[in-house]
């Protein structure tokens, strides 16, 4: 039996999806950024929540299809009461992949106790733009990468360590610590083992874990996975071996990004690169 709250949240969902398809017909005549004021109120355990301390995003992603995407979301800054300061508004951005657009729409914040709040808001956008609240990134996308790629084993081979390559016509390029990449490069990941005298030694990664650069903070790129050797009495080739990994990250937003790499029963390796 339904209780009353369920049936309260059918209904504003009944509310929302009438919304979201007359604003998806309304983004369909060209509009490249609709943003429109809700005026319902939605349980807090539907949203997921991007930010920091001081600044937070909080947002429901409601669909996304080849031409757009929708997102319900409100957010908050702290601003004591005792700051001196002018109204303050909220930029809704909605950004190119490459940087080379942006649709942006203001909204005045309201202000409560210690708190300026953006109201609850619908925005629909292109689905591959990126979609910011001031210099907050709504959702981190994961690029899409293809998985575990054969790439000949760059550099040293004797002993553990990762490498980051670039896609080029050649093939692939190491980049040096430090070195800039252009947002068109496609990214990768190598893992390196080490040199071993038998078989049966392997790598296995998990799913990388993507923040992208905000204001000054630079992006992370998080991968863990496991080392694995082989036990007592496995059948394994009886010649040397360089177990490795190599995984697509993908193409990256400008800034700069620190990548770690902690591998059980290997170690820790941690590498930077920047996109320009």
């Amino acid at each position: 039996m339904r209780t009353k709250r369920t049936q309260g949240i059918i209904c504003l969902l009944i509310v929302l999806a009438i919304t979201v398809v007359f604003s998806v017909l309304s983004f369909a005549q060209g509009i490249e950024l609709f943003v429109k004021k809700l005026t319902t109120t939605l349980p807090e355990y539907l949203f997921k929540s991007v930010g920091t301390k001081t600044f937070s995003v909080q947002y429901i992603k409601l669909f996304e299809d080849d031409e757009s995407k929708g997102y319900i979301l409100k957010a908050w800054v702290f601003q004591p009461l005792s700051t001196q300061q002018a109204n303050t508004f909220f930029k809704i951005r909605a950004v190119s992949f490459d940087g080379k657009k942006e649709y942006t729409e203001e909204i005045a914040g309201i202000r409560d106790k210690n708190y300026i709040r953006l109201p609850l808001i619908l925005v629909i956008l292109p689905a591959k733009y990126t979609l910011y609240v001031n210099s907050q990134v709504v959702e981190q996308p994961k690029p899409t990468t293809g998985g575990e790629i054969s790439v000949p084993i760059y550099g040293d081979k004797e002993s553990a360590n990762i490498k980051i390559l670039v896609r080029t016509q050649a093939g692939y390029r190491v980049i040096s610590e430090g070195e800039e990449v252009s947002k068109d490069d496609i990214v990768l990941l190598q893992v390196i083992a080490g040199t071993f005298p038998t078989g049966g030694y392997r790598i296995e990664l998990n799913e990388p874990d993507i923040v992208y650069p905000v204001g000054k903070n630079p992006g992370k790129i998080t991968v863990t996975g496991t080392f694995y050797k082989p036990g007592p009495g496995d059948m394994v080739t009886q010649a040397f071996t360089t177990p490795t990994k190599t995984i697509e990250l993908g193409k990256f937003p400008s800034g700069m990004y620190e990548v770690i790499v902690d591998i059980k029963n290997l170690g820790e390796f941690r590498a930077v690169f920047n996109v320009k």
